[in-house]
């Protein structure tokens, strides 16, 4: 068996046609009919029923099938991987991250990157998430950098972290003098009802988070008092800290602006504060290796929200 066989298979599977497989395979039916036949000679099983012009997998075939793509993804990533040492040359990789997200995360991601593999060259594309996905199905992007969840069937993901959510209060409010303690060295506790009354600054509807936020304020009994919605976390962060009000924001502010401009940030006493944040790429695409140092990187990039500071801070009540 070869990787042509096995790529004339899934072909067929595919197309479901020996007609359409050859014609996208640019050989003959005869010889893609034989070259089946012998396959399945050699495997002692047929991979497909073949009635009245129609083609179907066979149990057999479906377990080739899967068998199969796994084979031609690891023999593609090989190629890559032995090209890319023997050559050395200059690699470019494209990916999609959220200009938020590009501001705070990259800085910490990029130097470790370019520091190991500096013949790559990086083309950031910064745009919002729905965005992201789009280019994803495209295949204008190797890979986004986005939190869960993903509208796309057609997209996989790797975990890269878990984000902590935080709840944000101006300094100046009385809460401060009200606050459960932390543990230890950290952030104070609040729980979400002392602020059911207070005026929220919030992401805007089309923004993932936002959903998250509700469910977060409905579980703790009320629907927040929204007084203004914004499309950036930076945003929400610099009007609470002016005394607008509370809201929501991700643990990676802490530190972002000097002591006097920073609200007091808080861990939230309920299940479920934290989201994923992923690399995300079309369903099937082989990563690059730059791609797969580059995610590689990222996880190890992050202390701030990886899983295990994540769940360690996570308070249930």
């Amino acid at each position: 068996m070869q990787l042509r066989d096995i790529q004339y298979a899934l072909t067929v599977a595919k197309e479901l046609s020996f007609s359409k497989a050859a014609q996208k395979l640019s050989i003959s039916q005869p010889a893609l009919s034989q070259c089946i036949k012998k396959l399945e000679i050699e495997l002692q099983a047929p991979l497909f029923f073949r009635e009245n012009n129609t083609v179907k997998l066979t149990s057999a075939g479906e377990l080739f099938v899967r068998e199969g793509k796994e084979i031609i993804n690891k023999s593609s990533r090989l190629t890559q991987e032995i090209s890319s040492l023997a050559n050395r040359r200059e690699e470019n990789l494209r990916f999609g991250i959220s200009p938020f997200y590009s501001n705070h995360y990259l800085p910490r991601i990029i130097p470790a990157f370019s520091k190991q593999y500096p013949s790559v060259k990086l083309d950031i594309l910064e745009k919002h998430s729905a965005v992201l996905e789009e280019l994803i199905l495209q295949d204008e992007v190797d890979f986004c950098l986005i939190p869960l969840p993903i509208a796309h069937k057609e997209i996989e993901y790797q975990h890269v972290y878990l984000e902590q959510i935080l709840l944000a209060i101006p300094k100046s409010h009385e809460l401060n003098g009200n606050l459960t303690p932390a543990m230890s060295v950290g952030l104070p506790f609040i729980d979400l009802r002392m602020v059911r009354n207070e005026p929220f600054i919030f992401l805007k509807m089309e923004q993932k988070f936002t959903p998250m936020g509700h469910r977060l304020c409905n579980e703790a009994g009320f629907t927040p008092h929204i007084v203004f919605e914004t499309m950036n976390w930076d945003t929400v962060n610099a009007l609470v800290a002016t005394g607008m009000g509370v809201g929501f924001v991700p643990e990676i502010l802490i530190g972002s602006t000097t002591e006097r401009q920073q609200p007091t940030y808080c861990r939230i006493m309920a299940e479920n504060t934290t989201r994923s944040y992923v690399a995300a790429y079309k369903k099937g695409r082989s990563l690059s290796i730059a791609a797969q140092n580059f995610i590689r990187i990222a996880k190890n990039s992050l202390p701030i929200g990886r899983d295990e500071t994540a769940q360690k801070h996570s308070v249930i009540i």
